[in-house]
């Protein structure tokens, strides 16, 4: 039975009123819809129309929504019953393009489908896998996708599309104003003011955007002919699959890496909601693995792209002390909503970068601390001290050296393109290797205490 954290002004079986619920699912929208511009630009690469972009991203919205609210369900074998939604997947990208440049969006959403049964298959037998994850490891995870949002984040807040690039001056006071003002409704406001300091935020953010013309006349007109409501669909080829065997394996390279994302994710919402957690529960990963394969399925099958659980919204939810399951339904509901409403959808699309990156910058220093929380806690001997070293200093030069693993293999280059997934798998391999010896030790001195207690 978890306990719950004195920090949080909603917990996780708390059940606030449906206005607070909604506001604050309206936030974590926001945050959301942050990577809808993946499924836009997938459809344009392929010379999609207007109606198959419009299309492309009400499915993908429809089907992270379901998967949002499958995610906050406790009871039953789906779901984890923590607030972790899901959004469009960044790493799903560069295949999906691949498989959209072959055999068109019929080809992607077949091969879709195909990772998000992997990733359901791959959460029954997660939990058996309790042994690859020890806290240090289990710390290093969810350090490391705190670590994989720094890039995108920086980079939004200060401008910058293109290494190189000079910084933004007239976006970057944007940014500087709408991360302070998250901060200070955190830190020193009364009462549940707390709850909307993101929400706040964004809305300073937002108008001093207009007021110096960062939101233009172009996208005012994005959304004032817009229309209120519409079905997608238009433009597509609804019910249409294809598949290619050459691309399963990237596929389910890709749906592997989002797997040990996702299970960072949850093991940080294990963390955020149980005062005394000291290590992961498996069963409850393994369920919410299968929200998110459900999710990445229901895209291929709606014709949308494929989703991923959001590091940013978990990161979110500690940061405004409100964890309730009951806020995870009520966005993943209007997530869907808003799928059918143009109007709506306008809003997110003309986001202004700077409030992006502001939102993530904010989130990502609660993910950090959580990780370095659990790293912390795990008694560090020299063994976990080179697994971890090794891990983390390999997993940063992704980062750091974006084309350092640029001419290894095709298949393996998911693994080296992320940072999160490259250092997992270092520690994972590292930890059985350089324990060979430690079982031994271990098995030594079990005998040696048996046979001191039957001496005395």
């Amino acid at each position: 039975m978890a306990t719950k954290p004195g920090n949080l002004i909603y917990g996780l079986d708390d059940k606030p009123p449906w206005t607070i619920s909604f506001i604050l699912g309206f936030q974590h929208v926001f945050t959301m819809s942050s990577t809808l511009v993946l499924p836009v630009v997938i459809a344009r690469g392929i010379g999609g129309g207007i109606d198959v972009v419009q299309s492309m991203v009400c499915f993908s919205m429809i089907a992270a929504g379901l998967g949002t609210v499958l995610q906050a369900l406790r009871k039953g074998p789906v779901g984890s019953g923590y607030i972790c939604p899901n959004l469009c997947g960044p790493s799903y990208l560069s295949v999906s393009v691949q498989a959209a440049w072959m055999g068109g969006l019929p080809l992607m959403h077949g091969m879709t489908i195909i990772s998000g049964m992997f990733e359901m298959l791959f959460s029954r037998v997660v939990h058996k896998l309790k042994f690859l994850f020890p806290p240090e490891i289990t710390g290093l995870v969810v350090l490391m996708v705190a670590v994989a949002l720094i890039p995108l984040g920086s980079s939004k807040f200060v401008g910058i599309d293109y290494a190189g690039d000079a910084i933004n001056l007239k976006e970057l006071p944007i940014a500087i104003i709408t991360l302070f003002s998250m901060i200070g409704f955190n830190i020193w406001s009364k009462g549940k003011l707390k709850l909307y300091c993101v929400l706040i935020g964004m809305g300073i953010g937002y108008l001093i955007s207009i007021a110096t013309g960062v939101i233009s006349q172009k996208d005012f007109n994005v959304f004032l002919q817009a229309p209120w409501f519409s079905l997608p669909g238009k433009g597509t080829q609804l019910l249409s699959y294809r598949f290619n065997w050459g691309l399963v394996l990237p596929f389910m390279v890709v749906s592997l890496c989002q797997c040990l994302k996702s299970f960072g994710n949850l093991i940080t919402c294990q963390k955020i909601n149980d005062e005394k957690w000291s290590g992961p529960d498996m069963k409850n990963v393994g369920k919410g693995l299968l929200a998110s394969g459900l999710s990445v399925t229901m895209s291929g099958l709606f014709g949308g792209m494929a989703t991923d659980t959001s590091a940013s919204n978990v990161g979110l939810s500690a940061a405004t002390s409100a964890t309730s399951r009951i806020i995870g339904i009520y966005a993943g509901f209007i997530f869907v909503g808003i799928a059918f409403f143009p109007k709506l959808t306008a809003i997110f699309s003309v986001m202004p970068e700077p409030i992006m990156g502001a939102i993530i910058i904010f989130v990502t220093c609660f993910m950090i601390i959580q990780g370095i929380q659990i790293l912390v806690s795990s008694k560090m001997d020299t063994r976990k001290t080179f697994v971890i070293g090794i891990s983390f200093v390999f997993g940063l030069s992704a980062i750091i050296l974006p084309g350092l693993y640029s001419r290894i293999p095709s298949w393996l280059s998911p693994i080296f393109a992320s940072s999160l997934t490259l250092s997992t798998v270092l520690a994972i391999l590292l930890n059985q290797l350089f324990n060979i010896g430690a079982r031994k030790d271990n098995i030594q001195l079990k005998g040696k205490d048996q046979e001191g207690n039957q001496q005395s």
